[in-house]
């Protein structure tokens, strides 16, 4: 490799997943030169957005990893970068670009080459991500270097930072409040799916029971999900529990009679996972609070279609 680029790796990513970004870049900023929007800023001041971008993205990145979900490129940032990145290939081809998908099931760009892996986070975490990027850079003739002291300091110093907002987030009325608004926006939601997909044909029905338990029926399979908070001022063992069942399981003010199959059971957490934007959490899994009721009822979907097809056998 005789090229030489200002920088080893730039990522491209849509604004929800620039906490996702940044851990990656954390990751691989103390052995390579790193292109982060938000790390760049004092350095792109005053200068055109439009073309720096373009030339970071077709020329001064040895390699490009694009934080890939279906919205990506339609973006007024993303759409320069993405071009870029296309003209790049035209000429090159592809090997300086890796994808992560941020969607399970992964979803890839109809124009990407078929023989082009994609990276799925869900199954490799962040940690596998920085690590599969790290082998491409050095594939593409990137040379480990030394993070400077000053680097560091300003990792240390956001690192700080970024846990002080943590903490007055979760320990204060605000975190709750936002968390409060953000379950209620999943209800308002999902029970405007509900109609919606009734006008279609497709019986889902959406109720409210005891103790806040909301019950989400479909044809094959149920959703139901429970915010649990303890205080007023604080998110501490506060929680967003759900659960996939076969049927309405017992709870309270439910008559059951016949015991329902569990198909799937997550905890969710309300936390901040970047400055001013808090997501639900579960393990590697983060969805926007604009998401959830989304990511919640295409997956009731997909486990209503897995026991109809169980049923069928």
């Amino acid at each position: 490799m005789d090229k030489t680029f200002k920088y080893d790796i730039a990522f491209s990513f849509l604004s929800q997943d620039e906490s996702i970004a940044q851990q990656i870049n954390d990751a691989l900023q103390e052995r390579f030169q790193t292109f982060l929007y938000s790390e760049r800023q004092k350095e792109l001041a005053g200068t055109d957005g439009e073309e720096t971008f373009k030339r970071v993205f077709a020329k001064e990145a040895r390699i490009v990893a694009v934080l890939y979900r279906p919205e990506w490129g339609s973006t007024s940032w993303t759409r320069i970068e993405q071009t870029a990145i296309r003209d790049r290939a035209h000429d090159d081809g592809y090997d300086f670009c890796t994808f992560i998908a941020m969607t399970d099931p992964i979803e890839r760009p109809n124009w990407l080459p078929k023989n082009r892996l994609l990276y799925g986070l869900k199954r490799f975490g962040v940690s596998g991500a920085a690590t599969a990027l790290e082998a491409r850079i050095q594939e593409q003739g990137g040379v480990i270097s030394e993070e400077t002291v000053t680097q560091r300091g300003q990792r240390l110093k956001r690192a700080q930072q970024f846990a002080a907002e943590v903490e007055h987030f979760l320990s204060t009325e605000m975190g709750v409040t936002a968390a409060n608004a953000a379950v209620l926006d999943i209800v308002q939601r999902i029970t405007q799916y509900a109609a919606d997909l009734k006008k279609t044909g497709l019986n889902f029905d959406v109720r409210e029971l005891a103790w806040g338990n909301h019950v989400v029926r479909s044809p094959n399979a149920v959703l139901v999900f429970y915010w649990q908070s303890h205080y007023a001022n604080s998110l501490n063992g506060a929680k967003l529990d759900v659960g996939f069942y076969d049927k309405i399981p017992k709870m309270p003010g439910v008559m059951v009679f016949d015991e329902a199959k569990r198909l799937e059971h997550i905890t969710f957490e309300f936390k901040l996972i970047a400055a001013d934007r808090p997501a639900w959490v579960h393990r590697e899994t983060e969805v926007a609070p604009e998401d959830m009721a989304d990511f919640l009822m295409k997956t009731l979907m997909r486990h209503s279609e897995m026991e109809l097809r169980r049923k069928q056998r």
